[in-house]
C-alpha cells in the first residue's frame, strides 16, 4: 500500500489541532475572571484613583403580590486614604447617621450619639455591606475570600456567564455568593446569594458612565424557587452619583 506524504502532514496537523483544543477547553481560573473583569470595568489603576465617592441610593420593597411594600433612600460617601464610609437616612421621620472610619463605628440618631452594642453592630454591617456592594469587581478580589469557577452557565435562561462562586466563611449558615461575567465582554451582570435557604438573583440592568468603572446604577432582586426560577421581585434599587474625586 502506498503511504502518501501529504497524510503524514495531515495527521501532524490533526494531532496538533487536538492539542490546542484539549488547551482551550481547560477552564479558567476564578481570579483569571475576576481579573478580566476588572480589566472590563476600567482597570486596577482606575480604581485606585478614586479618592471620594458620594451616591444616593433608593430601595423599593414590593410584596410577593408586586405591591411596594416600603421605599428607603441613603446617602452613602465612601472615601480612600484615609478609609471611611458613611451613611445617612431618615426612619420613621426621624434622622440617622452612621459612620465607619479607622476609630470605630459610630451611630447618630437625632444627631445623638448612640451607644447601644446592637445597634452598632448592625450598622456596621450595613455599612460594610454598602461598599461590599457597590465597590464591585474590585472588592472581589479579597485574599479572604474562596473563589471557585463554576464554568459557563445561563440566568434567566437566555444570558451566558462564566459563574464563580465566592465563601467567605465555612460555617454552616454562611452565605454562599455567585457571580456571572458576561462571557463577551467580562463585565459584571448578576450575583446570587444563598441566605438562609433562600436564594435571590440581583440582577444587574445598567450601570453608570460617569467614572469609567461601569458602577451599578439599577439593579432588580429576584427571590428565586427550588428549581431556580423567579418567584417575584423583592426589590429595586437606583444608585445615583452626586460627586466623585480622584487622585
Amino acid at each position: 500500500m502506498v503511504r502518501h506524504p501529504y497524510l503524514k502532514i495531515f495527521g501532524l496537523f490533526l494531532l496538533l489541532g487536538l492539542s490546542l483544543t484539549g488547551c482551550e477547553s481547560e477552564d479558567p481560573s476564578a481570579d483569571f475572571i475576576l481579573q478580566k473583569s476588572l480589566e472590563a470595568h476600567g482597570g486596577r489603576e482606575r480604581w485606585k484613583k478614586i479618592k471620594c465617592i458620594r451616591y444616593r441610593k433608593t430601595t423599593t420593597f414590593y410584596d410577593p403580590t408586586g405591591v411596594i411594600e416600603k421605599k428607603n433612600v441613603q446617602q452613602i460617601t465612601h472615601q480612600w486614604r484615609p478609609n471611611k464610609t458613611e451613611m445617612i437616612w431618615e426612619n420613621e421621620g426621624k434622622p440617622y447617621r452612621a459612620l465607619k472610619d479607622p476609630t470605630g463605628i459610630s451611630l447618630y440618631k437625632e444627631g445623638i450619639l448612640q451607644k447601644d452594642s446592637l445597634l452598632l453592630a448592625q450598622a456596621n454591617t450595613n455599612l460594610k455591606a454598602a461598599l461590599y456592594v457597590y465597590w464591585q469587581p474590585f472588592n472581589l478580589l479579597e485574599n479572604k475570600a474562596q473563589r471557585n469557577y463554576l464554568g459557563i452557565q445561563k440566568i434567566l435562561d437566555s444570558i451566558s456567564v462564566h459563574a464563580v462562586q465566592i465563601r467567605y466563611s465555612e460555617e454552616k449558615n454562611a452565605d454562599v455568593w455567585t457571580y456571572f461575567f458576561d462571557t463577551q465582554n467580562y463585565r459584571l451582570c448578576a450575583a446570587q446569594v444563598l441566605h438562609y435557604k433562600r436564594i435571590s438573583l440581583i440582577v444587574n440592568e445598567a450601570v453608570e458612565s460617569e467614572t469609567g468603572l461601569f458602577l451599578n446604577h439599577k439593579r432588580k432582586s429576584y427571590f428565586l424557587d427550588t428549581l431556580g426560577k423567579i418567584k417575584y421581585l423583592r426589590a429595586a434599587y437606583s444608585y445615583e452619583i452626586d460627586s466623585f474625586t480622584t487622585d
